[in-house]
């Protein structure tokens, strides 16, 4: 894996870890707006609010993952290379 990638693979962890947390407590957020104050949010509207929160939350989360993921196979790559050569 190249530098470049690794460091792309970083950022991209951390930006997506979070906008995870910030779309997962929008989803709460606009749940809850709808319930406490249902005159001034309709529930059409909350949904849509909602629903969009909770569909970017678990866009990043996806996004998260990836990057755990393909951090962790770099890392053992590496680790059998190191095996290897031994």
């Amino acid at each position: 894996m190249t530098k470049r990638r690794k460091v792309f693979l970083w950022l991209a962890l951390v930006v997506s870890l979070l906008a995870t947390g910030y779309a997962g407590t929008s989803f709460i957020f606009y749940v809850w707006l709808s319930v406490a104050a249902p005159e001034r949010w309709p529930a059409e509207r909350a949904a849509l609010w909602a629903y969009s929160a909770l569909g970017l939350a678990v866009m990043f989360l996806g996004v998260l993952i990836y990057c755990i993921v393909s951090l962790i196979k770099e890392a053992n790559r590496r680790y059998r290379e190191e095996q290897n050569t031994t």
